[in-house]
């Protein structure tokens, strides 16, 4: 929550009919209001789908063939908001009764239902939904400015059941083969490919979809509009393209070269070829989340998959490689293997976050997207500072505690630590488990505690015994540093992290120090649990407790052992300092030791160390009081002006990206919080311009000019930027 010659046209087979016979009742679930019972389990859906897109209804025709336990003489699907009638199992009439409250629908027979195979039919009717859930209608403008219309599914997490009745949970796999009867002037799409296509007398279209891989009901998929498709490219046998609202398609060719590497460096990584037919990724005029993983048939908003490239920032250009590599990632984790029931979805999402950045490196290293990422840990880590922190894995029961689920912690926290594992773990050790997991629990369903298992196997290590610490108890620790006795040692200990006094606990906390010994830098690996000592080759001159920056805690070191020089430290490393420091400000310290180490970072010019230090200026500015904050902006360009100076406003030729993405912090923040006259009368400046048509504004100083603009702008002002909207050409623009 991203047919030429020799393309598969139809789903591999091999193993998947075995895997899903290994499905048997769960007798855990049987008294449980939000589960179905296990006494009937599906096997294959036939469903043909028609939608109203003008008067916002739909109607369904659903066959599913479903394997019965045991005899019965009822069935239960989940349905909400559908009106079933004629139902039938085996050709046998079946009462329908609706349980709109528990989001059920019980098909009743006069007679038991023997145990075997056997296939229900039914007829049902809907409407479109307007709150972009189920089987929904999106209403847009179209490139000559007339309104147009189309329809969307999202499902994730218990929202098929909107769209058709169905056995909507995780772990009731089957396969889907649907059918679409598309308006005319509308292209369909699904999870699987185009099997045939027959025209109506009345100009609509019957589209059949070939039967996909056993999957969920969450990630099944079809849009229907006036879209346009690029022409496929091959990955493997494979065929991917984009698709798009009628008149983006020229805002496809990014995405078609992201799309491409991520399905190629992530088969690669994974050591399993995809396991679908085909993969399209739609743009959706409105969509509610980001993107969402449908097989065969991602869905994103359109924000985060079209650009222009020249007009777009390169922050822009890397969310849609982040997303892209993310929902392609799920086509493995989380969809070949899923997790059993909702309490696992961290793993589905955590480990996507941690494979798009991984997969983002691979396509643009310039980026140095693991030092980006570090902003949206500090994200977390504030979050998780908290007296109402949860675990990133609790139990779930009702379906609206999955929607809880989707959160900073499960993206942020779940993907850090999974990150911080692999660091301390090592990154082949960490590849070979993750492939010999999804090889074992392929088109099946999986617990948190079947990833531990591999990752033992593969290191030799107390992963679980590490990480039930981290997914299954709230918080953090803060890991302190002092000198021991001897000046070769130094001694830690942690406590929880908080920012009043609460519940305490302990982690096993994988760290990896750095410390300098005379004037070379060593390296120690401690799996923390409780106080220790650790012994360096000599006197220690200072230490990077965080080393490389990767754990998910907070650390502080006595003064004494600080780096005399922030050079000496990495960017993340220098972020996780500076996050820290302002850390235990929230917390109660004075804020000295913050102010003293943000004054020392005139020379840096790395965009994310600005972003973590920016995020603390401005909550400083929010909380002022009016008569304050002129002390809050003096402070502002303090420290920010010796770094502005040397970035300045025009681009360099051949300036790293990075440098860029800096550039538009600063400007953001000196003309924001810093309330800096000459950054604002130049961001007015070049806004001026930029509206006349003449020296246009690059992408990543549009965003941040805007910024400045509405800041220390007045009525016309506002009036220039809602024109500005209303004109964009493109999604970043708007």
């Amino acid at each position: 929550m991203r047919t030429a010659s020799g393309h598969r046209t139809t789903p591999r087979r091999d193993g998947r009919a075995r895997r899903l016979d290994t499905l048997t009742p769960d007798t855990t679930s049987a008294d449980d209001p939000h589960r179905l019972p296990r006494t009937v389990l599906p096997r294959r859906y036939g469903i043909e789908v028609e939608p109203d897109l003008e008067g916002g209804t739909f109607r369904g025709e659903l066959s599913v063939v479903v394997e019965v336990v045991r005899p019965v003489t009822r069935v239960v699907l989940n349905a909400l908001g559908l009106d079933v009638r004629d139902a039938s199992i085996d050709g046998r009439p079946a009462g329908v009764t609706i349980d709109a409250e528990g989001q059920r629908v019980a098909l009743d027979l006069d007679g038991p239902l023997p145990a075997g195979p056997a296939t229900l039919q039914l007829r049902y009717t809907g409407v479109l939904d307007e709150g972009m859930r189920g089987f929904y209608r999106i209403r847009f403008a179209g490139p000559d400015g007339a309104e147009r219309a189309m329809a969307a599914t999202d499902f994730e997490p218990t929202h098929a059941r909107r769209a058709f009745p169905c056995f909507d949970e995780p772990d009731l796999k089957a396969t889907f083969a649907v059918t679409v009867v598309a308006p005319p002037g509308t292209t369909a799409l699904s999870s699987g490919p185009v099997e045939a296509e027959e025209s109506l007398p009345d100009g609509r279209c019957r589209v059949r979809f070939a039967e996909t891989i056993p999957m969920s009901t969450y990630v099944v998929a079809w849009v229907i509009g006036p879209l346009e498709l690029t022409a496929a490219e091959d990955v493997a046998g494979v065929p991917v393209r984009i698709a798009a609202p009628a008149g983006r398609l020229g805002l496809t060719r990014y995405a078609l070269e992201a799309g491409t590497h991520a399905l190629r460096w992530l088969a690669g990584y994974f050591s399993i070829p995809y396991p679908a037919a085909k993969l399209d990724h739609v743009a959706i005029p409105n969509f509610a989340s980001g993107a969402m993983e449908n097989v065969g048939c991602v869905t994103y908003r359109e924000s985060l998959l079209l650009a222009d490239p020249a007009r777009a920032s390169q922050v822009e250009l890397r969310e849609i490689v982040e997303t892209m590599v993310h929902e392609t990632a799920h086509m493995w984790f989380g969809n070949l293997a899923t997790m059993r029931w909702w309490n696992g979805l961290w793993l589905n999402e955590a480990f996507a976050t941690f494979m798009e950045l991984k997969g983002t490196e691979a396509f643009r290293p310039d980026w140095d997207v693991w030092t980006a990422a570090a902003p949206g840990r500090a994200e977390a880590l504030a979050v998780d500072g908290l007296a109402a922190t949860r675990p990133v894995e609790y139990p779930v029961g009702a379906p609206e505690d999955a929607e809880d689920m989707f959160d900073v912690l499960t993206y942020q926290k779940g993907g850090a630590v999974l990150r911080m594992l692999e660091q301390y773990l090592g990154e082949e050790t960490f590849r070979q488990a993750i492939a010999r997991y999804l090889s074992a629990h392929a088109y099946g369903n999986t617990e948190t505690t079947d990833l531990w298992d591999a990752l033992e196997a593969a290191s030799g290590q107390p992963v679980r015994a590490t990480m039930d610490g981290w997914i299954l108890q709230a918080g953090y620790p803060i890991v302190t540093a002092r000198r021991g006795e001897d000046p070769a040692t130094v001694e830690l200990e942690q406590t929880r992290f908080t920012y009043r006094p609460g519940d305490q606990g302990t982690w096993r906390v994988p760290l990896v120090l750095r410390a300098s010994v005379a004037g070379e830098v060593q390296q120690r690996r401690v799996l923390l649990h409780g106080p220790e000592t650790v012994r360096f080759d000599g006197p220690v001159e200072w230490l990077v407790v965080n080393g490389g920056g990767w754990g998910f805690h907070r650390s502080a070191a006595e003064a004494s052992l600080a780096p005399p020089d922030l050079a000496a430290c990495t960017a993340l490393e220098r972020i996780t300092l500076v996050d820290d420091a302002w850390a235990t400000v929230l917390a109660g310290s004075p804020p000295d030791a913050f102010v003293r180490l943000a004054r020392r970072l005139g020379d840096d010019v790395h965009p994310d160390v600005w972003t973590v230090t920016a995020r603390a200026l401005r909550l400083l500015d929010r909380v002022a009081a009016d008569d304050e904050r002129h002390h809050v902006a003096a402070l502002t360009r303090e420290v920010a002006t010796p770094a502005w100076r040397r970035v300045g406003w025009e681009p360099r030729a051949g300036e790293p990206a990075a440098e860029a993405m800096t550039r538009a912090t600063l400007l953001e923040l000196l003309g924001t919080v810093g309330a800096d006259p000459d950054v604002r009368a130049g961001a007015a400046e070049r806004w001026a311009a930029h509206r006349r048509g003449g020296a246009m504004v690059g992408g990543d100083l549009l965003g941040p000019v805007v910024t400045v603009v509405a800041a220390g702008g007045g009525a016309d002002e506002l009036d220039q930027l809602v024109d500005g909207y209303r004109e964009a050409a493109t999604p970043q623009d708007r």
